[in-house]
């Protein structure tokens, strides 16, 4: 009795259950298989489920800013709605006009704004969304049970229908039943759903991202067969011989089961029938299916298995279609094996995630994508840090795509302050009345996805300390599927509670700490669930974690920070359409432009890091050819150079004399076809003509300083090296001398000094001969005691900006610890900026033999032309729209200005952009410059 008045007293919708971790699910259904059902063959052909009704669209909607303000009455049928507003559903409430956007990392929304506690909400500031959906149901559906899939809801939500309680739910990354069927009626239905962006779920979904709130994945209404599968575990394997399929297939029915039996076909991809018969229920049916092939990232070989489901009469009710992959992942020896073989996992992390609709995304979304994983060699996927949409375990199942699948939670607000650990408030923890909410979330990832060959590890969650009530969800992967294994980085930070994990898994580690743990031959093998973070122009130095899997065969791979920049398209005060990060969208507190670490930006295009990503992630061979590649078109273009230079030289001999005009300020040196002038003053050519053409807009100064990118930001580099933005600012000319100024060649030379580094100097020294070719040699001489030097070079301006430029060397941008991707040949662009949600430096082209500049002139027919290339060493360039000063300076792209000039910065020392991390990780010692150290640099101009 007194359970019995329990159940009555959940069945009434509570407002405490909000801030009650220990009520998380109130009438909601067991979470089950994604399976689809079909009453008969045609239907299974056409891929159309009759017994399906969506109620995707629009709604009636109302948002209120604390559940004291809300419609508390809306779910009864005579309440009054006229002052509802519409919504589209799915989507998230905040993007359709509604409530706050904002983007959080570590800290909690409303860190400083309310003084709360786990489980504790503000309820002042905990805003309510209120939907109403009308409906007629589908005759298909009608005299059958009828239940609802809400599969995302964020964060937790009450459910009404026909004015009759349904239920509760938290968890919005997996899918939320319910019976209606005691409740719904053929037409005139009245389906309200009452969403709260606050409750104690909240203290566990600190993820990384944008905090939304509303109904973000499909509704829909299903029906039940006459006899129907609940939920399905193929339990597929493959045998010790590596060619042996197994299936023992557990099936949970309901209905008008009694009599009722159930058939299995298993065919194989060109529909050759490999096993037909009954199958038992229970899972005691054992399947051996011989000559498979087995699954994996190379041979994503799937499998058509089909239930036939039969009433008492014989008849069939149901059909039930899965695709499967036989495969065997194991923890042997210390290594992680797939079907016998070291696995080595070339993986992303990758939120859901569109500029246009956020987490609410699209089957275009995840295909696009597909596409983008399948180019750019990436073998596995993390699903950071929540359960994805079951689409997208189809495509990994079908793509061969090793998947961490990653239940929703991660709590590092609670224990994480400011880079420091202190978990005395942490949650879960081992706090009893916290253990079955995650427990529970962990379970309800593991029913949905469990027949999907693509998982190989069941992941705890993220950044949630440890202590027993993660150590429960372990225990509940390992008891319930002895076939795959379990993943946890939250051990590294708590070692008591080591048993977690099946790996050793970290975030961010060097590849120093990395060969610690390695060389001290550990009973686990390493993967880096986290590396590389690609925030801006990043992704330097992932050669030294590639080159670590090729010494140890314990490092098996790790997971790029992450696939996709968050940002979102927002109107800006100027009416322009752009893409917003943390703090444009007016909240605080935020973490700004943290959101953008993808591998691509917002709108799914690749960043230039891309072509790096490809070339580690693609096999040894394919490397070692491409590499092979490259070294041969680089010996060819030097050759070809080496001979064009020698006939240069041969035509210089037969020339016209030069034309030595010295003046006060000037020294002017015109030949047949070109001019040059030098300026005392102005510390360099200030008219560099050629076939009537100007290309310099004011004299070329030394290169010294670069824009900082964001990790220069994070690992204090721009601050220590911030002496070199004035130097390169206000370089001070010290002298000039002139060498020589005869007939058959003109050279002078310019000597700088650097109030702001005290100590360094440069000279540069022009050369003209008869034939026009104005060779550049710059040198820097280095002292002791200086900050780290960005980049030596030459920088000289276009009066217009060029048209086109086209370069012989490594193709996209590249930088000295990011460059081995880049196809050396003959390239060709528009000089722009990569769209870096900052601007920064970038566009850097290493290794380059030669490159010419075009411009459009008024009243030419052809562009014109000007050569720059090589004096013995391939060199650096960039060709950008802007100064490193105007980068600098704007923290959007919009903010840039229209110069109408192009910015020509040529290299012989380039500072490394590095990528370990953006918040301390140096770049490697290899890739920085020292200033005790000269650099010199030489290239040639054809005028």
């Amino acid at each position: 009795m007194r359970m019995e008045k329990e159940r009555k007293a959940l069945m009434q919708p509570d407002l405490n259950w909000l801030v009650n971790p220990e009520v998380f699910a109130v009438g909601r259904l067991p979470a089950h298989s994604d399976h689809r059902w079909y009453q008969n063959e045609a239907e299974l052909a056409q891929k159309t489920m009759a017994l399906r009704q969506s109620l995707n669209g629009e709604w009636q909607f109302a948002h209120s800013p604390n559940p004291a303000a809300r419609p508390a009455d809306f779910w009864k049928e005579e309440a009054d709605r006229s002052a509802f507003g519409r919504i589209q559903v799915p989507g998230h409430v905040e993007l359709q006009g509604y409530g706050q956007i904002q983007y959080i990392n570590t800290m909690y929304p409303w860190d400083g704004r309310s003084d709360l506690r786990p489980p504790q909400i503000d309820w002042n500031d905990a805003p309510v969304s209120s939907y109403v959906r009308r409906f007629d149901l589908d005759p298909a559906l009608a005299g059958k049970p009828v239940c609802i899939c809400l599969e995302g809801v964020e964060q937790a939500f009450y459910l009404w229908l026909n004015g009759q309680f349904i239920g509760y739910s938290e968890d919005s990354f997996t899918p939320a039943h319910f019976d209606l069927t005691n409740a719904i009626r053929p037409k005139g239905n009245l389906l309200c759903v009452e969403v709260h962006k606050r409750s104690s779920a909240g203290w566990l979904e600190d993820q990384d991202f944008f905090r939304f709130s509303g109904i973000f994945r499909p509704v829909y209404l299903y029906a039940k067969p006459q006899v129907h599968i609940e939920d399905l575990w193929l339990r597929a394997g493959l045998a010790e011989d590596n060619t042996t399929g197994t299936l023992a297939p557990r099936l949970r029915l309901s209905g008008e089961t009694e009599g009722a039996a159930v058939e299995c076909r298993v065919s194989d991809p060109a529909g050759r029938v490999l096993f037909e018969g009954p199958v038992n229920p229970d899972g005691s049916t054992a399947i051996r299916l011989p000559d498979v092939c087995a699954w994996d990232h190379e041979h994503p070989v799937l499998y058509s298995v089909l239930f036939t489901v039969k009433n008492v009469a014989g008849q069939v009710v149901e059909l039930v279609p899965y695709s499967t992959g036989f495969r065997r992942f194991e923890l042997k020896n210390g290594l992680l094996l797939l079907n016998g073989e070291r696995v080595m996992f070339n993986g992303v992390n990758r939120h859901e995630w569109s500029a246009e609709r956020g987490r609410a995304i699209t089957d275009e979304d995840m295909d696009r994508a597909m596409d983008t994983f399948r180019r750019a060699n990436i073998n596995a996927v993390r699903t950071c840090h929540y359960p994805d949409q079951s689409r997208w375990y189809d495509l990994c199942d079908e793509n061969g795509i090793y998947m961490i699948d990653e239940t929703n939670l991660e709590s590092h607000g609670s224990w994480q302050k400011m880079g420091a650990v202190e978990p005395s408030w942490n949650v879960p923890g081992s706090l009893p009345q916290w253990k079955e909410c995650v427990v529970d979330r962990a379970r309800s990832m593991f029913e949905r996805d469990k027949n999907h060959t693509a998982i190989l590890f069941w992941s705890c969650g993220n950044e949630s300390y440890a202590g027993e009530d993660i150590l429960a969800m372990s225990r509940f992967f390992h008891e319930n599927d002895p076939s795959r294994l379990v993943h946890y980085e939250g051990v590294f930070h708590n070692r008591e509670f080591d048993r977690i994990s099946d790996v050793e898994s970290r975030m961010y580690a060097t590849p120093e700490a990395i060969r610690e743990y390695l060389e001290a031959k550990p009973e686990k093998p390493f993967l880096l669930c986290e590396y590389m973070h690609d925030m801006g122009n990043s992704l330097g130095g992932m050669e030294s974690y590639i080159r670590l899997g090729e010494e140890f065969d314990q490092y098996q791979g790790g997971f790029i920070w992450d696939y996709m920049d968050q940002a979102l398209w927002r109107t800006d005060s100027l009416g322009r359409r752009v893409l917003g990060y943390g703090g444009d969208f007016g909240e605080r507190p935020t973490d700004y432009n943290f959101s953008a670490n993808g591998i691509v930006f917002a709108d799914g295009s690749e960043k230039p890091a891309m072509q790096e990503v490809r070339y580690w992630y693609s096999t040894p061979e394919q490397r070692a050819a491409h590499d092979a590649n490259n070294r041969r078109a680089a010996q060819q273009s030097a050759r070809q150079l080496a001979e064009l230079q020698k006939e240069r030289a041969g035509r210089a001999e037969t020339a016209p004399d030069l034309t030595v005009i010295e003046g006060d300020v000037n020294l002017g040196v015109q030949g047949a076809g070109f001019e040059v002038l030098f300026s005392y003053v102005e510390a360099g050519p200030v008219s560099l003509i050629s076939q009537g053409v100007q290309w310099l807009y004011r004299a070329p100064r030394p290169a010294l300083w670069r824009a900082a990118t964001e990790n220069d930001i994070g690992n204090g580099f721009a601050a220590k090296s911030a002496a070199w933005m004035a130097a390169d600012a206000f370089a001070r000319c010290t002298g000039w001398t002139v060498r020589e100024k005869g007939p058959r060649k003109v050279e002078i030379a310019y000597e700088f000094a650097f109030a702001a580094v005290p100590g360094a100097k440069v000279e540069i020294v022009y050369t003209v001969d008869a034939a026009g070719t104005l060779r550049v040699k710059a040198e820097f001489a280095g002292a002791p005691g200086l900050s780290g030097l960005p980049v030596f070079g030459v920088r000289l301006v276009l009066p217009e900006p060029a048209s086109a430029i086209g370069w012989t060397g490594l193709s996209g941008e590249t930088y000295p610890d990011r460059k081995k991707g880049g196809m050396f040949g003959r390239h060709t662009e528009i000089p722009h900026i990569p769209d870096y949600l900052v601007p920064q430096d970038c566009g850097v082209h290493m290794d380059t033999h030669q490159f010419t500049l075009e411009r459009r002139v008024a009243g030419q027919p052809d562009a014109a032309r000007l050569e720059v290339f090589m004096e013995g060493e391939p060199f650096a360039f960039s060709a950008l729209p802007y100064t490193a000063q105007e980068l600098q300076n704007a923290d959007h792209r919009e903010q840039l200005p229209n110069t109408g000039r192009t910015v020509v910065t040529v290299m012989g020392a380039v500072r490394g952009v590095g990528g370990i991390d953006s918040w301390g990780a140096d770049v490697e010692p290899a890739y920085r410059l020292s200033v005790e150290e000269n650099h010199r640099l030489e290239f040639a101009i054809q005028l």
